[in-house]
């Protein structure tokens, strides 16, 4: 193999390990998740919490084994797990950039979905108060539209001093209401998943390339090699 074969070999290489490393932090990420979850199951109308962890892990699992067999094709130079691997990308590649433009496109959509979530979240507030108390603290929101939304009697999720379980007008009056938070969060969010999911894109087209190089390279060393 000549030194361009013997760089883009050992680049894939110490690519995939990083990889392989995200996907152990993510398995044992979403293995914490899952494990520590318990009071959310009954929230199934909208989403479950048990769900993200469930998604985190899979996915953990998934770029694992992408990277493993990465590492494994590039460092023993086997031409059907480099296909194999580049195979996988392509699909990931273009799975990815239909997110992305999908991101792109209906973003405002997707606004209004989590607006829907937040909404059902409060309507269920009376039955299920874990998750608006969730939401609230995460969020440093309180009410649907603001304070007054609880009218003189504030939880204690709406301040980050509580006083005999709840909080008093003057700690809750600067709270935005948890729609303006999430819309917030979102329009914060939303350019930093579209243009960090293009770079992660850029990234998998490089490692796609170089796998099909590698292996292209690998099968002309084998026939060399018959003759």
């Amino acid at each position: 193999m000549d030194c361009g074969g013997v760089f883009v070999k050992y680049v894939l290489f110490i690519f995939n390990i990083l990889f392989v490393i995200c996907g152990i932090l993510l398995i044992t990420f979403g293995s914490i998740m899952v494990a520590s979850i318990k009071d959310f199951s009954k929230f199934d109308e909208t989403f479950t919490a048990n769900s993200v962890a469930i998604i985190i892990l899979v996915l953990g699992c998934l770029i694992f084994l992408v990277a493993f067999m990465g590492c494994c094709g590039a460092i023993r130079e086997n031409a059907c797990c480099l296909t194999t691997y580049s195979v996988v990308m392509l699909v990931l590649l273009i799975s990815q950039l239909a997110l992305i433009i999908y991101v792109w496109i209906d973003h405002v959509q997707i606004q209004t979905s989590l607006e829907k979530i937040v909404q059902t979240i409060w309507d269920q507030r009376k039955t299920d108060s874990l998750l608006l108390d969730t939401m609230q603290r995460s969020f440093k929101c309180c009410g649907l539209h603001g304070f007054a939304d609880y009218g003189i009697s504030y939880p204690a999720s709406c301040c980050d001093s509580p006083s005999n379980g709840s909080c008093g007008i003057t700690q809750v009056a600067t709270r935005p209401s948890c729609l303006t938070s999430i819309d917030s969060f979102w329009n914060t969010n939303v350019n930093i998943i579209k243009y960090a999911g293009l770079g992660v894109t850029v990234v998998e087209l490089v490692a796609f390339i170089f796998a099909c190089c590698l292996a292209n390279q690998t099968r002309n060393s084998q026939r060399r090699q018959n003759y």
